[in-house]
């Protein structure tokens, strides 16, 4: 019992972020058909969190930026840089971003036609959005696989990781709780190396005038 509440807590987890993920990307998309209007960069900077929204939960770096438009003769500000854009654990990457629309002084900005102070400077699927989708879903379909195994053990108390390989075949057994925090945490390093790419589609959507 104590395995599969830890399981649901993981698979809650996933859909959570996949959903974020889903629907930052449903909003990227949306932007390509927006309007778009000149907008003036105020500020913009790569700053160093141990926070998002206000939890602390890890570490990472974030383009802060601030902006101005104005659409039907009224002014706006605005600080979103691309649907789904969360920053990442290095610093590079984000520092690309603001180092762009700091030399770009003046830019498009595109807004929502129904709400004209939600606006973006980026539109279309960016590296941000890929790597919550691909982090969303491994934390899925690893709890998932594990979960099978926890239900046909014995003892889903415990894990085991067992390698054996030969000249037929490689196997890997993973199982109990163990098996579901090494499966999740190893594909959580992994994508992170996806943070390296987090300005990819940014980048290339960002538009100087």
């Amino acid at each position: 019992m104590k395995a599969i509440i830890i399981s649901f807590c993981f698979l809650a987890v996933g859909v959570v972020i996949l959903y974020f993920g889903i629907d930052s990307l449903k909003m990227a998309n949306q932007a390509k058909s927006w309007p778009t209007t000149e907008g003036r960069i105020i500020s913009s900077k790569c700053v160093y969190y141990y926070e998002i929204d206000g939890l602390n939960l890890s570490w990472t770096y974030f383009t802060h930026v601030n902006y101005s438009y104005a659409v039907a003769e009224k002014s706006y500000k605005g600080d979103r840089i691309a649907f789904g854009y969360t920053g990442s654990w290095w610093r590079r990457p984000n520092q690309n971003i603001a180092d762009r629309l700091s030399s770009a002084k003046t830019v498009l900005v595109r807004y929502d036609p129904d709400k004209p102070s939600t606006a973006v400077l980026s539109c279309g699927l960016n590296g941000s959005i890929v790597r919550t989708l691909l982090i969303g879903s491994w934390i899925i379909l690893a709890t998932a696989i594990i979960t099978l195994h926890v239900l046909r053990s014995r003892d889903n108390t415990t894990g085991a990781l067992s390698l054996s390989w030969g000249p037929d075949r490689v196997k890997v057994t993973l199982q109990g709780i163990g098996g579901i925090v090494l499966l999740v945490v190893v594909g959580w390093g992994i994508l992170a190396l996806v943070g390296l790419l987090c300005d990819w589609g940014i980048l290339g959507t960002i538009e100087p005038t």
